[in-house]
């Protein structure tokens, strides 16, 4: 009884051990190598504005490797501008919900040419399983140079739309509604360290084997 009490405590164990996976960079393309032309992979382009307003994948002298992203916004007089790329862990990414009670934080770096009135912004948000914002970090600016970040807490899971979680990150620049106004962004290196809520198989698979080989040392 004590032998079978063990083996039934080992197998707990090793699930909840996958089920609290230690926290890794779960970032997809965060380099952006992969992709299309000027579409990168797991991420959404989007931008409006005056001629010259792009969100593209590009190669020409990326941060490191051999692509990053840029975002370009151009203004013209009664004209504002904007250029945005964003992925969702969820939905670009294809990857399982966050972990409960978990940190999630994301980094990256950033080259910039700001005009006139040009701005850049990033945000990280935590997005229930109907895409609603449960956390969120608000705007935060870019700095030339810099390797901006942020932290937020996944929320415990709920009923409902509560039963999962997406990392949702948007990188933005602004151009104002005057001539000569401008906002040039390089984006590498994305990096998102969170906590993934393992498949069941997985963890099943984990306990399986830990029996296995309690019995072949036996």
């Amino acid at each position: 009884m004590q032998r079978k009490t063990t083996l039934v405590g080992i197998a707990g164990l090793l699930v909840s051990i996958a089920t609290g996976a230690a926290t890794a960079d779960i970032a997809v393309n965060g380099g952006f190598e992969f992709g299309t032309g000027g579409d990168s992979d797991n991420w959404t382009e989007a931008g409006g504005g005056a001629f010259g307003t792009m969100s593209f994948r590009s190669d020409t002298d990326p941060i490191s490797g051999s692509w990053s992203h840029q975002l370009n916004a151009v203004g013209a007089d009664g004209q504002g501008a904007s250029a945005v790329v964003l992925t969702n862990t969820l939905n670009e990414g294809g990857l399982p919900s966050l972990q409960e009670n978990t940190s999630l934080s994301f980094a990256f770096d950033a080259e910039t040419d700001f005009g006139p009135g040009g701005v850049g912004f990033y945000v990280l948000r935590i997005l229930n399983g109907a895409g609603a914002i449960v956390a969120d970090t608000g705007l935060q600016n870019i700095a030339n140079g810099s390797n901006a970040s942020a932290v937020l807490n996944v929320p415990a899971f709920g009923g409902g739309d509560n039963d999962s979680y997406a990392a949702f990150i948007e990188i933005s620049t602004a151009a104002g509604a005057f001539d000569g106004s401008f906002s040039n962004a390089k984006i590498d290196n994305v990096t998102i360290d969170g906590t993934l809520v393992p498949t069941p198989a997985s963890a099943a698979l984990l306990a399986l084997g830990g029996l296995v080989g309690m019995r072949r040392r036996r």
